[in-house]
């Protein structure tokens, strides 16, 4: 089962946090932050595709 969008969201919230408390040497927050761009990439490709579906269903359902 594919992780839901809001614990994606919730994964990049984690990384955030880590990075901004300062605590993590900077070696780790760059390779942290490389982290957080791939998850927010891949989730943007992920939500512009249901929003393509979302809308092919839409115009279906406003032809019937």
């Amino acid at each position: 089962m594919s992780i839901k969008i809001s614990q994606k969201i919730k994964e990049i919230d984690e990384i955030l946090a880590d990075i901004e408390s300062g605590a993590i040497p900077l070696e780790e927050t760059v390779e942290k932050y490389k982290e957080a761009i791939s998850k927010a990439e891949a989730l943007e490709s992920e939500l512009n595709s249901l929003e393509n579906e979302i809308e092919v269903l839409s115009k279906n359902f406003a032809q019937e």
